[in-house]
């Protein structure tokens, strides 16, 4: 089934792995260690579960999820990342890491939340005044998990709109032994991310010291005798605003891209030719006098008789050859000589003159640009079942948004023919 899509136009990703400590629960070679306070450092690479010592120390966790998110325009937790809510993830991190029951601080969106989220056993904490500031939400969780019986040993505090956070470093903060002395664990990331944040009862003090929207971070930074710091290689990215969120969405999204064609090498039985559609571009051609196509109809009803139509990977025609009689001009690139050899064959048959079949690749680069110009070069920039392959899709769409004037249209399959062979595929 397709899919079409409208639109007006307009830190790394780490995964992690620790060597398996000396302890009697690991057979590996020590962990390599900081220079902070003797805590176990963390590298980055494959996702695998971090080998350490036996948690000894109980265990609470504590998610922040009552802000506003007024830079990101509202209802940020809400905000689905790989089909989940961001707060699911960071729920979802905490249950692969063994933590089923975490306490949840909601604020305004609690309502919107409770119908969203899978739950498992969380307990969940309204805010009733979250505008004060992070610390209130801090502070009335702290508050709800020290009163739960039995009391935890410690309290590791993460925040909702973190959807990268790794079970693999929740268990090892989990791992440390309890120290008095320095009640605070930071887990320090590559990025500078500060959390999650692992608290003894000795911390209560910097708890109720904490105030305004900052969290722990001054208290932290004023008392460093008090911390011990986990320094990762990794990154835990927030998501404040709604850049942020395209920046993951973008990286998963490559992931994807890389581990499908990494996939594709593997089970390869020939190499591709120099072009990949020369012996199969006709099975792409189309009849342009057809009906009852949904999805050519849907797009004949947006395209009006003086517009300017700019199909990216346009191929054999299927939608530009049949949409030019609508429009005032088409413009049909594509990078496969085959695919264009077969559009103007299906031109010529069909007596269609206001189609120009342009070779090259998107974005354009200087030799495209000569031909087609600067933008916005048309009025609706197009994709049909283009776009799987590419691993740099932001400035793929960007490109196309600067291209149009009016309308960017995407048609995507929603499940592929080849869907039956997904279990085995990334």
């Amino acid at each position: 089934m397709a899919a079409i899509a409208w639109a007006e136009p307009r830190s790394r990703l780490a995964r992690i792995r620790t060597p398996r400590q000396n302890s009697r629960h690991g057979n590996g070679p020590p962990a390599p260690v900081s220079h902070r306070h003797g805590a176990p450092a963390v590298h980055p690479g494959e996702r695998v579960a971090i080998a350490c010592r036996r948690p000894t120390v109980w265990t609470a966790a504590l998610v922040l999820a009552a802000g506003a998110g007024r830079r990101f325009g509202g209802g940020k937790l809400l905000a689905t990342l790989d089909g989940r809510p961001l707060l699911q993830h960071v729920l979802d991190a905490l249950a692969e890491a063994g933590i089923e029951n975490p306490f949840v601080v909601l604020g305004g969106d609690a309502d919107e939340l409770e119908a969203s989220v899978r739950w498992r056993d969380a307990h969940r904490v309204r805010n009733p005044d979250p505008d004060i500031g992070l610390a209130s939400s801090l502070q009335l969780g702290w508050q709800a998990a020290m009163l739960s019986s039995p009391r935890p040993d410690a309290v590791l505090v993460l925040l909702g709109d973190q959807p990268r956070v790794e079970p693999a470093v929740i268990r090892a903060l989990i791992a440390e032994p309890a120290d008095p002395s320095r009640p605070v664990i930071v887990a320090h990331h590559a990025d500078g991310a500060r959390n999650p944040v692992r608290l003894e009862p000795q911390a209560a003090a910097l708890v109720a010291a904490t105030s305004g929207d900052r969290g722990l971070g001054p208290v932290i930074d004023a008392h460093p005798e008090l911390v011990r710091t986990l320094d990762l290689e990794a990154v835990n990215p927030d998501v404040d605003a709604p850049a942020d969120l395209v920046a993951l969405l973008a990286e998963g999204w490559a992931a994807r891209v890389r581990a499908n064609a990494d996939q594709v090498e593997r089970v390869r039985e020939a190499p591709d030719g120099h072009d990949f559609y020369a012996s199969v571009s006709r099975t792409f051609v189309a009849d342009p006098a057809r009906a009852g196509d949904p999805v050519l109809d849907a797009l004949v009803a947006v395209a009006r008789p003086d517009d300017i139509w700019l199909d990216i990977g346009a191929g054999a025609g299927r939608y530009a050859l049949p949409l030019a009689a609508h429009v005032a001009e088409l413009v049909a690139i594509d990078p496969s000589a085959a695919m264009l050899d077969a559009l103007r064959a299906g031109m010529a048959e069909h007596g269609i003159a206001n189609v120009g079949a342009v070779a090259g690749r998107w974005p354009p680069g200087p030799e495209l640009r000569a031909i087609i110009g600067p933008d916005p070069v048309a009025d609706v920039a197009l994709i049909a079942h283009v776009g799987y392959d590419v691993e740099a899709i932001v400035p793929f769409i960007e490109a196309m948004e600067s291209a149009a004037r009016r309308l960017c249209v995407a048609v995507l399959m929603d499940h592929s023919p080849a869907s039956l062979a997904a279990p085995f595929w990334p």
